[in-house]
């Protein structure tokens, strides 16, 4: 079987004790309706930071700094027959002006409270948000099976050992 395989990121960009997160669209194809930290895909032979500012600076129109990788995972995707590997950083605001709305959804800047109590948080984000908001540096690997939209069948974090 051919192996599909994206290569993605989210970045938590924190200002305060606030976090930027999106509401994506219900119009959108993959995962209508979720909510998830900016990001997007890595283009081609393009460095993960860079990666990191160029998807903020153009999903949000902020700038960031002091980016700093929080976990790495896998999920496969089975209604797309499609395998997402991202990495999940934190990042510092630096400036900028803050998109209200875009084609995606909207952004809200949201406490680590406020994130892990919405209803359709990104599954997976459900266990990973209180790593990526702790003070702890240790960068955490995991995998999750989504069935279909947004309903995880399996999530795993790696043992380090």
């Amino acid at each position: 079987m051919a192996r599909t395989i994206a290569v993605t990121l989210e970045c938590f960009v924190k200002k305060g004790d606030k976090y930027l997160m999106l509401h994506r669209s219900p119009s959108k194809r993959i995962l209508p309706n979720v909510w998830m930290a900016p990001g997007g895909h890595r283009e081609f032979n393009e460095g993960l930071f860079a990666c990191a500012r160029r998807e903020v600076r153009e999903e949000t129109g902020l700038e960031i700094t002091n980016i700093r990788i929080r976990a790495h995972g896998n999920a496969f995707l089975k209604e797309l027959n499609e395998e997402f590997y991202f990495h999940l950083l934190l990042a510092d605001y630096a400036g900028g002006t803050l998109k209200p709305k875009i084609e995606d959804g909207e952004f809200v800047w949201l406490t680590e409270q406020e994130i892990c109590t919405l209803p359709t948080l990104l599954a997976e984000l459900k266990h990973v948000v209180p790593h990526i908001c702790s003070n702890n540096n240790k960068v955490i690997s995991y995998k999750a099976v989504i069935e279909k939209g947004n309903e995880m069948s399996y999530f795993e974090i790696e043992k380090d050992e």
